[in-house]
């Protein structure tokens, strides 16, 4: 009978933990299914050539004489590369077509042209660039065949001219676009994370290895092509959905609060906008959000100060994921000062409830601190520069290298269209506009831009405001913890003064989510006849990012959509006309 009852006791508890498995699942599939969808393409020429000196060059030979209307490329690593172009009827007499220059690296470019003959002269003007793929479109957007590569007669001489440029023509679009090349900062990142993998001193250097080295891991998979520089970048983006679940049950102690949490991530605009490009600044928040929820859990903990054991797993998972949030950007390390701001709040708590055992409680503890918040911390720091990069690591290569880091970033001088000072963010006045698409039929258009959902940014502000003023909230437990995490992530950026832009905000977007499920909580508890608001909220926010879509994935949209519907504020930029 006993048992009976504690089953029927317990089946209700297990029912809501299997229903909340489900549901996280469910969410995570959703984005994981959105974010895969039109990633990138799985193919991209792997070989190159790469001439050693001004006028090495080959000869093509079509077959047949031919129409030419296009002629796209791709440069690899080096782009830098320039390459004139002949063409000729007979091999005989002699027109000077195009100067083909590759601008970014691992990026198809084409050039439209109106040239007819059989044989085309590929001259390298510059050495040392990359040419990893050359295809020629005829009339009908028909790729030609390259039937014979000779060597040249003039002096630039290669015994087999270079096939490397030709023997991978099943990857040559007849459009570049996102889907096969990169985009945005996309060149800096992507690159120097194939540098990492063939140990080639980085291009990129302003940012600690660690996010560069995860992006690795898609190339090491799927190859150094779109969908492999990205993968990763969506595998983090989609762990954080569980993660919020789990901070937002752990900080309000229900698992409706964590759905919540975790409904809004899976919604929230920017989240999935730069999952799917292959920059850094997802991995950071995703050990942002980690280290704040083990430092939940070691807050949980009823305080015991002859029993410290119990808070030393959570101190050093939490120390440990403030290591590698550092490790990927430093804005990682702002989160570090609101981790030392809620222990310290914590510790004035725990000499409140037992002011006599507390001097005996800090002199077990401080010890671990120092070991779990700086030595683990900075051992993981330097262990990603010492085992993972080329060239001399030392100690003080180290050193100088953040020194070198510190003054590009304090000294940084430039100019963008798309910048924004950091009280603009959570108004979203200025969204980065990432990529246009070209190429299209009249009427649409291709276009990535990084902004926030305005029921999670606005709204979020608002509760912000009200936070701040209204008695109601002062009095909730679990705000203090939102509010300090925020303001560790945002007050810095306002004695930053280099060029900033939206993006800079994403490391606060969790701690946002959280204080609007703290009113979603308050209004939820307090005013129950309410509670079709609150659904009618998590609606709008998912509404919200099926209506934007086309504008954070790069699918092809109608202009007039985007410019009737989308557009809500004159700064936001989508299009050119």
């Amino acid at each position: 009978m006993k048992g009976f009852f504690v089953d029927w006791i317990e089946k209700p508890a297990e029912r809501k933990e299997k229903r909340d498995k489900t549901i996280v699942l469910l969410l995570v599939t959703f984005y994981l299914i959105v974010s895969f969808y039109h990633l990138g393409s799985l193919k991209a020429p792997q070989t190159y050539w790469q001439p050693s000196s001004p006028g090495e060059g080959a000869c093509l030979d079509l077959g047949k004489e031919e129409t030419i209307k296009r002629i796209s490329f791709f440069g690899g690593l080096i782009g830098e590369g320039e390459y004139r172009l002949e063409y000729s009827a007979d091999a005989e007499t002699w027109q000077e077509g195009p100067l083909l220059k590759p601008q970014n690296v691992f990026e198809w470019k084409e050039a439209d042209v109106d040239l007819r003959g059989r044989y085309i002269r590929i001259i390298a003007q510059k050495s040392g660039g990359m040419l990893n793929e050359i295809g020629f479109w005829g009339e009908k957007q028909t790729l030609l065949p390259v039937n014979a590569i000779l060597p040249l007669h003039q002096g630039y001489l290669l015994p087999q001219g270079f096939p490397e440029a030709f023997d991978e023509q099943d990857t040559v679009p007849y459009q570049s676009s996102y889907l096969n090349s990169t985009y945005f900062d996309e060149i800096y990142f992507a690159r120097t994370a194939y540098e990492y993998l063939h140990q080639v001193e980085p291009y990129e250097w302003t940012h600690p290895p660690l996010g560069k080295m995860l992006i690795s891991l898609g190339i090491t998979i799927f190859g150094m092509n779109p969908f492999g520089w990205r993968f990763m970048g969506v595998v983090f983006g989609a762990l954080i959905i569980p993660l919020m679940y789990f901070l937002g049950k752990k900080l309000f102690g229900e698992s409706e609060y964590g759905l919540v949490a975790a409904f809004l991530m899976t919604f929230e605009f920017m989240h999935f906008v730069q999952a799917r490009i292959a920059t850094i600044d997802t991995y950071v928040v995703f050990f942002i959000i980690l280290m704040y929820y083990f430092m939940l859990v070691y807050l949980s903990i009823p305080y015991s100060p002859s029993e410290t054991r119990r808070f030393l797993l959570p101190l050093f998972l939490s120390g440990l994921s403030f290591g590698l949030g550092a490790s990927v950007k430093w804005t990682g390390i702002y989160a570090g000062g609101g981790l030392a701001v809620l222990f310290f709040l914590d510790l004035v708590k725990k000499r409140k409830e037992n002011p006599s055992s507390f001097a005996t409680f800090c002199k077990k503890m401080f010890p671990w601190c120092v070991l779990f918040f700086i030595i683990v911390p900075l051992f993981v720091y330097c262990l990603f520069y010492v085992f993972f990069l080329p060239g001399p690591t030392g100690i003080r290569d180290i050193w100088r290298h953040q020194l070198q880091m510190f003054n590009y970033h304090s000294k940084l001088e430039a100019t963008h269209p798309f910048s924004s000072p950091w009280w603009q963010w959570p108004l979203m006045i200025r969204p980065i506009w990432l990529y246009q698409g070209k190429g299209l039929p009249p009427g649409q258009i291709s276009s990535i831009v990084s902004l926030g959902n305005p029921a999670i940014w606005w709204g979020g502000t608002l509760v912000l405001l009200f936070s701040l003023i209204l008695p109601l909230f002062l009095k909730e437990k679990a705000l203090p913890f939102i509010l300090i995490g925020f303001l560790a992530q945002y007050l810095p950026w306002v004695l930053v003064p280099r060029l900033t832009f939206i993006y800079h905000f994403y490391n606060s977007v969790p701690f946002y989510i959280l204080l609007i499920v703290l009113f979603y909580r308050k209004i939820r508890k307090n005013y129950p006849r309410y509670k079709s608001f609150l659904f009618g909220y998590l609606v709008l926010a998912a509404f919200l990012f099926f209506l934007f879509y086309p504008v954070l994935s790069g699918e092809i949209v109608s202009k007039n959509y985007v410019a009737t519907y989308l557009r809500w504020l004159p700064s936001w930029t989508f299009f050119i006309n």
